[in-house]
């Protein structure tokens, strides 16, 4: 018993260290970025921006990534994989922007920068029956992927649009780099994104209830296989203090005091990746600081009492810092380029 007091005090000690106050300073939403949000949907459950254009120049995608499976369109799904073939861009080499929202009720919409080869691809649907081209009377040609509903067009030379639901394509048909439509008009949404820690590689947000429900949900699952992991005889002696703070309820409890969740990543030689959990008051980000704290020292207490060495998952847990800005509760971990290359032999994802 008292070997596990003590691990206790060196875990909230640490976690206390980690959390400890700095300065959060977001990155700027560039004007770039923000109209082109405007070719999206208004209400989407999530929204999906990847610069590959800036991430092909760094260590960590030249090292790490530009020979692997998340080289592959397949691993986006299969819009680019369409894209590829009609339009002749890639992940590696054409496209430079990726912006992605979908709905609940299944529509999605997609915008693609980069360089097209616009006659490539007339030719490459023409000749391929898995395509049809349909025409508008002021001149635009949609192309459509008959099997999965899929159709895009080319705005101009730099810009694709795509979405499985041709109504939200033609509705972008007018829009110019001034207009104030789609994703721009929730205001909400457009507030959250801005608050994003890091913008210029990768990020993703959901303001949706359902959403956020789903990623807590999964933090319960894993917490409640940890504690079904734990020696009995260690498993009883603390339980009694830790139930309460591992409670699925208060988990559930927690979410519905959440506007938005979002996660965002800075790539250079090494990777830096961040949970972002926006909450409607202070109190409610305290009580999400706490819960997030249990769940991580549950995961090392459990760790430290089993027989096994501890997995690199663990390893990576301790370098979790819980960090909180008034509303806002972050969770960031650092990934050097060594750490990177431990995980890739472990294969841990």
């Amino acid at each position: 018993m008292k070997k596990v007091i003590t691990y206790i005090l060196i875990v909230h000690c640490s976690l206390l260290i980690a959390s400890c106050s700095k300065k959060f300073d977001p990155d700027p939403l560039s004007l770039n970025v923000r109209q082109n949000l405007a070719l999206l949907q208004t209400d989407p459950q999530f929204v999906m921006y990847i610069n590959f254009k800036k991430m092909r120049d760094t260590g960590f995608w030249k090292q790490f990534i530009s020979d692997s499976l998340f080289n592959s369109e397949r691993n986006f799904g299969s819009f680019l994989g369409i894209l590829k073939n009609a339009a002749g861009v890639s992940i590696s080499s054409g496209i430079d922007e990726l912006y992605f929202s979908n709905s609940w009720i299944g529509d999605n919409a997609m915008v693609v920068k980069g360089i097209f080869d616009k006659k490539k691809a007339d030719d490459y649907v023409s000749k391929d029956t898995l395509f049809s081209k349909i025409s508008f009377p002021n001149g635009t040609t949609v192309y459509k992927h008959i099997e999965s509903n899929f159709h895009f067009y080319f705005k101009d030379d730099f810009t694709l649009c795509g979405s499985n639901y041709l109504k939200h394509i033609e509705n972008t048909f007018s829009l110019t780099e001034t207009s104030h439509s789609g994703l721009l008009t929730n205001e909400q949404t457009i507030k959250e994104i801005e608050h994003i820690k890091y913008k210029e590689n990768m990020w993703m947000i959901s303001t949706q209830k359902l959403f956020i429900r789903g990623i807590f949900e999964n933090f319960a699952d894993y917490n409640r296989l940890k504690q079904d992991k734990m020696p009995e005889i260690e498993k009883d002696s603390l339980m009694t203090d830790s139930v309460e703070a591992n409670s699925d309820t208060e988990l559930y409890e927690i979410y519905k005091k959440i506007d938005a969740v979002s996660f965002s990543l800075k790539m250079t030689d090494g990777l830096e990746i961040v949970m972002q959990n926006e909450c409607k008051d202070e109190i409610s980000a305290g009580e999400l600081k706490k819960k997030a704290e249990a769940v991580i020292a549950l995961a090392r207490l459990s760790s430290a009492f089993s027989k096994k060495k501890p997995s690199e998952i663990i390893k990576l847990l301790d370098k979790v810092e819980i960090d909180v800005f008034n509303k806002t509760v972050l969770l960031d971990i650092k990934l050097s380029e060594a750490e990177i290359g431990e995980i890739r032999k472990q294969k841990l994802f």
